[in-house]
């Protein structure tokens, strides 16, 4: 399990202000036009606006509750679709082959196919959401099945586990840690496809807010966009996954 120590912490540190002090000297020399490239504290003072006299809470609040309710959707299928496939050949023959297809397909290839099937709408946005995220969690239920030894399944059928309880007393515990891992990647694809969906949607949302500032050419405002999104995934993946894992793994 890692753990974050002094010493990473300091090198993490030293590398991202390594990385805004070559942007600031980059951006002060002028070799790019301002509009082009703002320098660190105008992208800051974008962000200040945005948050305490903009509408960037609100923007962040409509991505997080797309993101959850089509996350969440994603893995309830993704569970049941994944037991699916590792426990009858006929569907891994069939679907798995699909989706592990599907898996290669990046999230925006699947914008005009749901522009056209759901219209500029939050349906739109959910579809590509769930579609993402589901693939993942459900490859990685069926891989996490089919790499338990199978001396642990004889020796809970030997004790009178089968069916339902072979699952509940065998299968998910001994899934668990390397379930967690889909889970985690599930969350990666589905937030990159929210942005991606939102980009070409109306209303309030990360994506869309990206999208005006380009509209505007405003790459203050885009860069603040990509800022934000990249802190969000960053602090989802190591605070609450992270803890998941650690809880998981002290259990």
């Amino acid at each position: 399990m890692f753990k974050f120590t002094r010493h990473s912490l300091v090198i993490r540190f030293l590398f991202f202000s390594g990385l805004i002090l070559f942007w600031a000297f980059i951006a002060y020399l002028k070799i790019y036009p301002n509009y082009l490239l703002p320098s660190p504290l105008e992208v800051l003072k974008t962000i200040n606006f945005g948050f305490f006299e903009g509408d960037y809470f609100i923007a962040l609040g409509s991505s997080f509750r797309r993101v959850l309710v089509g996350y969440l959707m994603a893995v309830s299928i993704g569970l049941i679709t994944g037991l699916g496939i590792a426990r009858f050949k006929y569907l891994s023959d069939s679907i798995g082959a699909c989706l592990t297809a599907l898996q290669s397909i990046p999230s925006v290839a699947w914008v005009p196919l749901a522009l056209l099937w759901f219209g500029i709408s939050e349906a739109a946005v959910l579809f590509i959401v769930i579609l993402e995220a589901f693939i993942p969690s459900a490859l990685g239920v069926q891989n996490s099945i089919n790499n338990i030894p199978v001396k642990l399944i004889q020796a809970g059928q030997s004790l009178g586990c089968s069916g339902y309880s072979l699952y509940k007393r065998v299968i998910i515990p001994a899934i668990l840690p390397q379930l967690l891992s889909s889970l985690r990647l599930s969350w990666a694809f589905a937030w990159r496809a929210l942005i991606a969906g939102e980009l070409f949607v109306n209303g309030y949302g990360l994506g869309q807010t990206l999208e005006l500032g380009r509209s505007l050419s405003d790459m203050s405002q885009v860069i603040a966009m990509i800022v934000i999104i990249a802190i969000v995934g960053y602090l989802t993946d190591n605070i609450f996954f992270k803890s998941l894992e650690k809880t998981l793994n002290y259990h």
